[in-house]
């Protein structure tokens, strides 16, 4: 849930885009950015156009007394295929997330598009370290050029004193631990001994994203500190790397996928939440769990039958500033053909009681059905400065439908993982919510 980064200085240990540790002072906070003036919408070009594959406990079923259930063990099953490693905006795991949501919903009976857009100034860019032909997936600092570099490495510690130790780094890449120093720390000293690029290893599981605070001249990257192992061993033999770092500023790609009962369907109701998270995160409640069961309400629907005006989203880059709506919205609104009704679903699998926000009279309508169900459902609302991507859709005229769990105690954390998640509370949630999507198409269909 993006903008919760305020919240998440607080409990999250490796440095995200919020992080305010002394040793990373200057990391930059995500804040809402301009929706891309246009978008690319694609028919699921590259990997992502792959055969479809069973869903996960198989296709869409009702019964004969009545229509199909939520299945809060069939949205766990989703949640931990998803949740189990970062998603950041523009790299392959978010590839293989958009991937995997694209083959469920396909095998759930829907027509999926992947919609390729652009942004600006994301401060996760993914980027590539090399060495001996083995890849690893890295994160230009923010303030860094960018840029290619080939060299051989040094392994310099802390690239304090003490670990460059007066050495000539001419002409070499510097490998160093993250830690006790700041960012831009790092950089002047090893860019002062004549290192040409500096890799920074985590100094714990996961991600981290940072500022330079000053801006660099060689290409600075970070890298997880499972993969760093390996190059810090090489980079104490000396051997050759390869920095491939895309600069900080300037257009990144991610994606949208949508679903449509068929080709050009008009979506009425539109049913999603973002899948992206930050670089620290596995993200199994922000927002795995809304995808899950996102995916888990299109194979109860669709058992329904396919309505003609049910779509599904799930949104890229909404942790770099609800990129991914606003670009659908974009895309929708120079059509003419934005939804009746948003409902959005984003931290939904940690809690005790069903949270409801929302812009208009059908926010009122779910606190009914989850009442009338047996659900402990309350109104309730973000905190300051606090966003998801319904803020798009409302602030295009879309009356919109939020549901959260409204616990935030692990997001943007390495603690944000599967075993946290409560299935109960998924359930919960998802069970709300389709009872709420149901009355909501059933409205439009009444005119």
């Amino acid at each position: 849930m993006r903008a919760l980064f305020l919240f998440a200085l607080f409990v999250t240990l490796a440095a995200t885009a919020c992080s305010g540790r002394a040793e990373d002072r200057g990391t930059q906070s995500t804040s809402p950015r301009t929706a891309p003036a246009s978008s690319e919408s694609t028919s699921t070009p590259g990997a992502v156009a792959r055969e479809a594959t069973p869903p996960v406990g198989g296709g869409p079923t009702g019964s004969a007394s009545g229509p199909a259930e939520h299945d809060g063990a069939r949205a766990m099953s989703h949640l931990r295929k998803l949740a189990d490693e970062p998603r950041v905006s523009g790299t392959a795991a978010e590839q293989r997330g958009a991937e995997y949501i694209a083959e469920q919903l396909r095998a759930y009976g829907y027509t999926v598009e992947v919609m390729a857009f652009d942004f600006d100034t994301d401060p996760f860019r993914a980027g590539e370290v090399r060495v001996e032909g083995a890849s690893i997936e890295a994160v230009t600092l923010a303030g860094s050029p960018g840029g290619k570099v080939r060299a051989s490495s040094i392994y310099v510690g802390l690239a304090d004193e003490v670990g460059i130790g007066g050495r000539d780094l001419g002409g070499r890449v510097a490998v160093a631990d993250r830690g006790t120093l700041n960012f831009g720390a790092k950089y002047e000293n090893v860019k002062a001994a004549g290192a040409i690029g500096l890799v920074v290893v985590n100094n714990r599981p996961g991600w981290f994203s940072g500022n330079l605070t000053t801006g660099a001249t060689i290409p600075v990257v970070g890298v997880t500190q499972e993969e760093g192992r390996a190059l810090v061993e090489a980079a104490k033999d000396g051997r050759e790397v390869e920095i491939d770092a895309p600069p900080t500023a300037g257009p990144t790609s991610a994606l949208n996928v949508i679903a449509r009962a068929a080709a050009g369907a008009r979506c009425t109701v539109l049913v999603g939440g973002h899948f992206d998270t930050v670089p620290s995160a596995p993200g199994a409640n922000d927002n795995a769990s809304g995808v899950a069961n996102t995916l888990e309400l299109a194979r109860a629907l669709a058992a329904d039958g396919l309505d003609e005006g049910l779509c599904f989203a799930a949104f890229g880059a909404e942790e770099s500033g609800l990129n991914g709506s606003k670009a659908l919205v974009a895309d929708l609104k120079s059509r003419g053909a934005l939804p009746a009704y948003m409902v959005n679903l984003d931290v939904t699998g940690i809690g005790g009681r069903v949270e409801v926000i929302g812009t208009g009279p059908a926010s009122q309508v779910a606190l009914r059905l989850a009442k009338e169900a047996g659900i402990e459902a309350v109104p309730s609302r973000l905190p300051p400065n606090s966003g998801s991507d319904h803020q798009s859709f409302a602030d295009a005229g879309v009356e919109t439908v939020y549901f959260t769990s409204g616990d935030f105690s692990t997001i943007h954390s390495p603690e944000d993982v599967a075993a946290a998640i409560d299935q109960a509370m998924l359930d919960r949630i998802g069970d709300s919510a389709l009872l709420t999507v149901r009355a909501l198409l059933e409205e439009v269909a009444a005119g």
